[in-house]
């Protein structure tokens, strides 16, 4: 069986950068067969669709749990492992992927956190987003890849823990019927905050192969795909959480009756899988992962 990642030796700074900004772009990580392979997956999978009415994502195609043996030897092959060790201390744990097509009249996401994704840990557990465009990046043309802004400018895990806070709070309830609520446009980012993550924002060039890693407390949006000789880009995003992540069902139940009170449906359902757990247990002693 061939390699599908392609071993990489970080130097000091890279693992600096990592760890004062959340985010680092690895370059040439996956293999030509890696990507092949995963544009495959993501073009012929029955559960990406039409994204719905609701969705605050604006995008061609969009689905959830996109894996198969590929993804499985991705993130098992020792050159991933080497790779994520040189930034990342703990062991990760996958749980799953998504895939998104986007097309020149949609914009993507706007600024936002991936809450819904990671709504089964605590708040202050890590976890972490690799996103592999399948196609070229290039800011100076088409565009169409991501923005992330540095969690130094403007770190994210207080809002993870506003949000869990306020989602357990004993007047949650009657909040959610007050027009108030209906303003309230979480996990992303209001106005007031756009302003700061726009200034600060940073966009990459990708060749296909390289990837962006991102610990959750990132604040990151899509960039619209302009018109070109790209006909969509596609993109698959694999999840991590930290070994050492707990189960939140407690958080997971409250945040879900948020989303559904304002109309949503829960994006990923996930974190009801995990049926051998209970609140506080390690994801990874889970046998419904995969470590």
């Amino acid at each position: 069986m061939s390699s599908l990642i392609n071993k990489i030796t970080l130097s000091q700074a890279d693992k600096e950068f990592f760890w004062k900004n959340g985010f680092i772009k690895l370059n040439r990580l996956l293999t030509r067969e890696a990507t092949d392979k995963l544009r495959e997956l993501t073009y012929n999978s029955k559960l990406i669709g039409k994204a719905p009415e609701y969705y605050t994502g604006d995008f061609a195609r969009i689905g959830y749990g996109i894996e198969n043996a590929v993804t499985h030897q991705i993130y098992s092959e020792e050159n991933f492992k080497y790779t994520i060790k040189q930034l990342i201390k703990n062991e990760l744990t996958f749980t799953e992927s998504v895939g998104f097509e986007l097309t020149p009249n949609k914009r993507g996401f706007y600024f936002h956190l991936d809450l819904a994704s990671f709504s089964f840990i605590q708040a202050e557990d890590l976890a972490y987003s690799l996103w592999i465009p399948l196609a070229p990046i290039n800011t100076k043309e088409q565009h169409g890849g991501m923005a992330y802004v540095p969690q130094k400018v403007y770190p994210a895990s207080g809002y993870f823990s506003l949000i869990y806070e306020l989602v357990q709070h004993e007047n949650i309830a009657e909040f959610c019927q007050t027009e108030d609520f209906k303003f309230f446009n979480f996990p992303h980012a209001s106005k007031v905050e756009e302003l700061i993550l726009e200034k600060n924002k940073v966009e990459d060039d990708f060749e296909v192969g390289d990837a962006l890693l991102l610990n959750k407390f990132v604040w990151h949006r899509s960039v619209p795909l302009k018109e070109g000789k790209l006909p969509s880009r596609m993109a698959y995003t694999m999840r991590f959480v930290d070994s050492q992540a707990r189960y939140g069902k407690n958080f997971l139940d409250d945040f879900n009756y948020m989303v559904k009170a304002m109309g949503d449906d829960p994006l990923t359902s996930f974190g009801y899988k995990l049926t051998d757990l209970k609140e506080g247990d390690l994801i990874s002693k889970s046998k419904f992962v995969d470590n």
